[in-house]
């Protein structure tokens, strides 16, 4: 792994390029998306695999149904990792545009280095921008947007939704990843840590690398913008959807839990969690899921908006 605090004597490229660390030949995602990253866990990443597959999938179908040139804006790209394996999975035609915003600067740097320094990957271009305050694009210039995770960090996310419908063309696809507030694990998981007097959450969120404040609250430090401030149930994601103007396509229920170092360390309680996400993937319960992605398509001009159940 490598820490983007080590010195600029080292060099963008160097640090993407590197190959000490492993004899096996690395991943984009190993060297773009996680390189600032502690040890993962279990539950963790079959959650972020999981993100990340349906998020290409759909990215791709918007591409693919267009026949020919289109183009893709990644909101909260970080280093870059959903464009560039986007774009590998498309095989990298040029015929694609990829853009990619972002508050954090370093991120968005090396991933301008990473597209400059690779083959294959000139259609990439990366922006420090902020979707809370409105992007710099005209209307109606993207065929697909990116939109994981970010939503819950933004104190409007419904001005965030009026603009992302506002640069996509008609029939464009957004997708979106967020965290689902107030689910039944989630206040199973409130209950059982007033019971034991705030233990469960200081354990869990060790295990995620973050300590809790004086109120019990976990201490979110990000590298750009907020913490999690707004959580949305599902009906209220369909409901701001509906009301700029976003149909839903599909809804893809994740995992009951995101994650925690602390579970690998309790054989027992990760082989009853691991049950459960069997469970859930039959029963597809949107009260366990601890998150949801949402495939919206913004109306052909003679269609009229409003949201479907997926």
């Amino acid at each position: 792994m490598v820490d983007p605090s080590e010195t600029d004597a080292i060099t963008d490229t160097d640090i993407l390029l590197r190959r000490d660390c492993t004899p096996h030949r690395v991943s984009l995602e190993d060297y773009v998306a996680y390189q600032w990253e502690g040890a993962g866990d279990l539950l963790g990443q079959k959650h972020a695999q999981k993100r990340d597959a349906v998020a290409l999938e759909w990215l791709a179908d918007a591409v693919n149904g267009t026949g020919g040139k289109a183009s893709v804006l990644d909101v909260g790209c970080s280093y870059g990792n959903h464009l560039f394996m986007l774009d590998a999975l498309l095989r990298k035609r040029e015929t694609v545009e990829m853009v990619g915003v972002d508050l954090y600067t370093t991120a968005v740097r090396r991933a301008n280095a990473f597209a400059r320094a690779v083959p294959g990957y000139s259609n990439c271009r990366f922006e420090v921008a902020d979707v809370s305050v409105g992007l710099p694009f005209p209307d109606a210039t993207f065929t697909a947007i990116n939109f994981c995770d970010v939503l819950e960090h933004l104190l409007d996310p419904g001005a965030a939704l009026k603009e992302l419908q506002r640069l996509a063309v008609p029939g464009g696809t957004i997708v979106v990843s967020t965290p689902l507030r107030d689910t039944l694990p989630k206040r199973a998981a409130a209950f059982g840590n007033r019971v034991l007097g705030g233990k469960l959450y200081r354990a869990y969120y060790r295990g995620k690398g973050a300590e809790l404040d004086e109120h019990g609250d976990a201490v979110m430090e990000p590298t750009a913008g907020h913490a999690h401030v707004s959580e949305l149930t599902l009906s209220e994601l369909r409901q701001l959807s509906s009301d700029v103007g976003l149909r839903i396509e599909r809804v893809e229920l994740m995992s009951v839990m995101s994650g925690s170092r602390w579970f690998d360390d309790h054989a027992v309680l990760l082989a009853g969690l691991v049950l459960l996400e069997a469970v859930h993937e039959k029963l597809r319960r949107p009260s366990w899921a601890h998150s949801a992605m949402v495939r919206l398509r913004k109306p052909e001009r003679h269609e009229r908006a409003g949201a479907t159940t997926a």
